[in-house]
């Protein structure tokens, strides 16, 4: 089942951050269905979810620092994705602990936070990148930042 789905509504025009945010709902879409079937399968899917979260995150705080961006916007940028780490961290950890209910508080706040990041955070952070790079957003779809 499809808990995210992949649109151009969450494009940045930044082709290496859209393939990964991409592979982030499909790994969305794998714990979801993960949930409820065997447990070394949820905890695979949950494992490959958070090492690429990882890889990603790392991808764009290297397009802020290489693109010049300024650090106090990098650092409340990165305090973002460490909070999110921290946050299915803790429900990962309720999970395991027994919770009935910690996968799908973990789903929820993992399909909330990413939209929602991805629409308002990355979206503004790629069309500052795009400014510093001259590149300008394509379609100008970000007008309203």
């Amino acid at each position: 089942m499809t808990v995210m789905q992949w649109s151009v509504d969450f494009f940045t025009g930044l082709p290496e951050v859209d393939r990964q945010h991409e592979a982030l709902f499909a790994l969305a879409n794998r714990l979801h269905d993960a949930n409820g079937q065997r447990a070394e399968l949820l905890e695979q899917a949950f494992a490959d979810l958070r090492d690429y979260v990882r890889e990603h995150f790392a991808l764009e705080e290297r397009f802020m620092t290489e693109s010049g961006l300024d650090a106090a916007y990098i650092a409340r940028h990165r305090a973002a994705h460490d909070n999110f780490v921290m946050r299915i961290d803790e429900l990962w950890g309720s999970h395991l602990a027994g919770s009935d209910t910690a996968a799908d508080e973990l789903l929820a706040f993992l399909t909330a936070w990413l939209m929602e990041h991805i629409l308002h955070t990355d979206r503004k952070m790629a069309l500052d990148v795009h400014a510093r790079m001259g590149t300008g957003a394509p379609h100008n779809q970000f007008a309203h930042f």
